[in-house]
């Protein structure tokens, strides 16, 4: 993974806006003006182009973006824009002090204005006389990167401000070294560390450096086992699915690249700028649409499936070529690539409580389950099949959930699925899935780990399952997943399967196909086939349900017992035939 290769992903990200929007400030996806947020990470985008070479031309674009950019943030009033923002302009400067042939006649007019920003006047997210320390969570490192990075530029001292909001801070992150955003999402610990990379790689080392190192030494190794076969990070709460996702994967690994390879530890130094690279090439596909997406479905740009209300296509495009910025800034192009763990596989994974994530990968396949899913974006239970190199959204990527926190398109449904048990309650006689649930007790049992094989088991325990539990017992290796799943149920009760089935993703429509123990569906040259016991009784339903990913119909499958096997595979009919 090379800086140029950075730099051509970011050409397509400044490709999505041009210079003609830009100079009118216009919003791509319908917003009308382009707000600051927006606006200061397409500012990034340009400006890390600038320093690597490309589109000198638009120096002149870039100064008066630059001037708006810093006007416009001094004389804001406790805005959430500003918070961001400021993160945004003080990486610019610090990218274009070195490129800049004027730097010294141009920068005072831009220093002035940043100058006289207070971060309890600008700033939304700090903590008040009395207030709840709780609100505060990753805007505030956000700003407090920008501070710091105010402060190498002698425009302020950090010091009362950080004695202030680090102590808080630091009890956000857990036992290994993730930061616990509310909902504790995948995504918003990753966005954080990120940020305070920028700090510490910017030459901080007051304080509380030693403890924000050590967080994100032990998260950096939690990543390389968060990302799948196929180079994405683990879903998991807000901002799922976004390019950007990967962006802050490739910018971490960067930055631990350097870290290990400081210290001599080749080995892990080449995994982490291995997984930087399989990180950006996942999201190619999508950028080579027309438009480029911003997040992974092939809907029209304008109908913003997928998308949360504040992850509009203004915003969130900028954020992708934002965030590889980082990636760009840190990437040590004399640092070789070695076998990282989403390439070479070999390994179960748990998160803290506090995430509840498995992660399991052999044999190019990787898994991802949610064992007590927040039911607004999520759903209990296997949530994700990925092979290397197969359209991610096939088998399935991330859950389906019954939460409106993010848009689907009309007549499309919403309900929690993801591949499990179902059973029949023996009071009310309704069927309820393990999908369906979101409080219950877990525990993961490693049986096997090698690069072509792992085996383990997820028991499942509360009072709302029949027995008080359901195991789940996972067999990965090169030839796919088998699953066997057992109840605490007798052998006369039925059992019911779920498994959700891709019908399109917003431009490709998958074709299914059942017969006697097998459903398959296809989707171009790839095959995902279920195998199911053969007396099974199998209904596919008509109607279509939506994640982030795209529209699936739902496959439920009757049997008769408390245990019952399933296998899962994904074939190429070209190339595996």
């Amino acid at each position: 993974m090379s800086k140029s290769m950075y730099l051509n992903i970011l050409e397509m990200t400044w490709e999505a806006y041009g210079p003609e929007r830009i100079r009118q400030r216009r919003s791509v996806d319908g917003n009308g003006r382009m707000d600051l947020h927006a606006y200061s990470r397409v500012l990034t985008v340009l400006s890390c182009l600038i320093h690597g070479g490309r589109m000198g031309e638009l120096t002149d674009l870039w100064k008066r973006m630059m001037t708006e950019c810093c006007r416009e943030i001094a004389a804001m009033r406790g805005k959430n824009e500003a918070d961001y923002a400021i993160r945004e302009i003080m990486f610019s400067l610090k990218l274009m002090k070195e490129t800049l042939p004027d730097w010294e006649e141009a920068k005072p007019e831009w220093l002035d204005e940043l100058r006289k920003i207070d971060p309890c006047v600008q700033y939304n997210y700090w903590l008040r006389e009395g207030g709840d320390p709780a609100l505060l969570h990753n805007v505030n490192i956000y700003n407090m990167t920008g501070e710091y990075l105010r402060e190498t530029e002698g425009l302020t001292d950090t010091t009362s401000y950080f004695a202030k909001h680090w102590p808080i801070q630091m009890t956000r992150f857990d036992e290994n070294g993730m930061y616990r955003d509310p909902g504790c999402p995948i995504l918003y610990d990753l966005t954080t560390r990120c940020q305070i990379q920028l700090m510490l790689g910017f030459g901080y080392d007051g304080p509380f450096a030693a403890g924000i190192d050590q967080c994100l030494r032990r998260a950096g190794l939690a990543t390389l086992r968060m990302q799948s076969s196929a180079g994405e990070l683990g879903y998991g709460g807000r901002s799922s699915q976004f390019l950007f996702n990967e962006a802050l994967v490739a910018a971490n690994a960067e930055y631990e690249a350097r870290r290990y390879y400081r210290e001599g530890n080749l080995a892990l130094a080449g995994a982490f700028r291995q997984s930087a690279r399989l990180a950006v090439e996942a999201i190619l596909p999508w950028l080579r649409m027309q438009p480029p997406h911003h997040i992974k479905n092939r809907y029209p740009v304008a109908m913003k499936y997928g998308e949360e209300k504040y992850g509009y296509y203004d915003k969130y495009m900028a954020t992708l070529g934002a965030f590889l910025a980082i990636g760009y800034w840190f990437a040590d192009d004399c640092i070789p690539e070695a076998a990282c763990p989403a390439e070479a596989g070999g390994y179960v994974w748990q998160t803290s409580a506090s995430f509840h994530k498995i992660f399991a990968n052999a044999g190019g396949y990787s898994l991802e389950m949610d064992t007590a899913a927040d039911p607004n974006y999520d759903a209990t239970g296997l949530g994700r099949i990925h092979r290397k190199g197969a359209p991610t959204e096939l088998a399935l990527s991330a859950p389906l959930s019954p939460g409106t926190k993010y848009g689907l398109h009309e007549g499309v449904g919403r309900i929690p699925a993801a591949i499990g048990a179902g059973w029949k309650e023996r009071t009310s006689g309704t069927i309820r899935y393990l999908a369906d649930c979101s409080s219950l007790a877990s525990r993961l049992v490693v049986l096997e780990e090698s690069p072509d094989q792992v085996r383990f088991a997820v028991i499942y325990e509360g009072e709302e399952l029949p027995g008080g539990f359901v195991e789940e017992r996972y067999e990965l290796t090169g030839s796919g997943v088998m699953m066997d799943i057992v109840l605490g149920q007798t052998k006369d009760e039925p059992l019911y399967i779920r498994i959700p089935l891709l019908a399109t993703n917003g431009r490709d429509e998958a074709l299914t196909e059942l017969t006697t123990g097998r459903i398959t569906v296809q989707l171009h040259e790839y095959l995902y086939s279920v195998a199911l016991p053969s007396a099974a009784q199998v209904r596919i339903g008509q109607f279509r349900y939506g994640n982030r990913n795209g529209e699936y119909v739902l496959a439920e499958a009757q049997a008769t017992g408390n245990h019952v096997r399933l296998a899962f595979a994904i074939t190429n009919l070209k190339e595996d035939e």
